[in-house]
């Protein structure tokens, strides 16, 4: 009788493992894949902001935010901003209260324009009140001694080359440091995931890219760095990671402009004032593209989950007029600085207007 009771716990302890596992199995399959399911509904919500249909952006907005569990802070300040302009208060604050929870600064909020006029009603007072709470939800949420420790990360890689004489006289240095910089990045992927913005969440602004990102920019495949393409791409269909920074990261390793992250080119070029020649030089430029090369660059975006080629651009130049939203990035556009009247003009034969 004990032999069967101790055979019938083995056979009860083995079935709970198989019922853990399918759990865990069905946990990571049921896992939305932001590249299909968040941010189709991000672009459709951006490019109806770039038509001036904030009604139907906010509506693409909720869409987008119900399909996951963790949205982006940018995307929760974009919708708030849509929300204000179609006087829907309520909604508004609803998201400035998540950006708080992710990390967003009340100074922040306070300095962007957009919210000016905001911060002269009651509901603003109220949500400065309540300020304190949802930056105790924050700290309680993340992991704030890793962000430290991914930030020393930065000061490491910095320290010397601002010093005198920088990487020509400390270049043995720096290779080292950024040898251990990956190697303590690698390390704590494995051991806490990719550091994304539930992890650490967004330290007070709305970062592109956080400082940190520095250790991946150093690891090119000109100097046989770390190939950080698969942890990246992995990281975008999580929902840990923006799928504009991945494709300017994965850009800067290469060396290659594989995904446009830089889609245009701006000519600087001192000597070139006053000068009808080279009237029009402060517009944007672009490099020129037969459709075989857009139709690979596209295919490319949109498995990383971005929106076309064409869409980014329409994007890039209407948050250079409009700064209420934030649809640009830093990195989108390319300095040429251009010594002389003849290399300006060398450079742009090989360039097309963008606007």
């Amino acid at each position: 009788m004990k032999t069967v009771l101790f055979y019938s716990r083995r056979s009860l302890a083995s079935l709970m493992v198989c019922v853990l596992l399918l759990l865990a199995t069905s946990a990571v399959a049921d896992a939305p894949d932001y590249r299909q399911v968040y941010h189709p509904a991000i672009n459709e919500a951006e490019i109806n902001i770039v038509q001036e249909d904030y009604s139907a952006a906010l509506a693409a907005y909720q869409l987008a935010f119900s399909e996951v569990p963790d949205p982006f802070a940018r995307d929760y300040y974009n919708a708030a901003v849509c929300a204000l302009l179609v006087n829907d208060q309520k909604q508004t604050f609803d998201y400035l209260e998540k950006l708080v929870v992710k990390g967003v600064s009340l100074s922040y909020l306070e300095n962007q324009e957009v919210f000016s006029d905001l911060q002269k009603s009651r509901k603003w007072r109220k949500f400065r009140k309540k300020y304190p709470k949802y930056r105790r939800e924050y700290r309680e949420k993340v992991n704030e001694d890793l962000r430290a420790d991914l930030d020393e990360l930065y000061a490491r890689d910095e320290y010397f080359r601002q010093a005198k004489g920088g990487y020509r006289v400390y270049g043995d240095t720096l290779q080292k440091i950024e040898k251990a910089n990956t190697k303590r990045f690698l390390d704590w992927v494995e051991k806490y995931g990719y550091p994304g913005e539930s992890l650490i969440g967004v330290a007070d602004t709305l970062e592109q890219l956080p400082r940190f990102y520095i250790v991946i920019q150093r690891q090119t495949k000109a100097r046989k760095g770390y190939d950080f393409t698969d942890m990246l791409t992995q990281a975008v269909e999580q929902g840990k990671m923006e799928p504009h920074a991945a494709a300017y990261l994965m850009d800067q390793q290469s060396g290659d402009n594989r995904y446009s992250s830089k889609p245009f080119i701006k000519v600087n070029c001192s000597t070139c004032k006053d000068d009808k020649t080279f009237e029009g030089i402060d517009q944007y430029f672009e490099k020129s593209r037969t459709d075989r090369e857009l139709e690979a660059i596209n295919k490319r975006r949109n498995k990383l989950g971005l929106e076309s080629l064409e869409e980014y651009k329409k994007k890039v130049l209407y948050s250079k007029r409009d700064n209420r939203f934030k649809l640009g990035n830093t990195w989108a556009v390319s300095n040429y600085y251009v010594p002389s009247k003849e290399a300006a003009m060398i450079i742009m034969e090989k360039l097309v207007a963008a606007e």
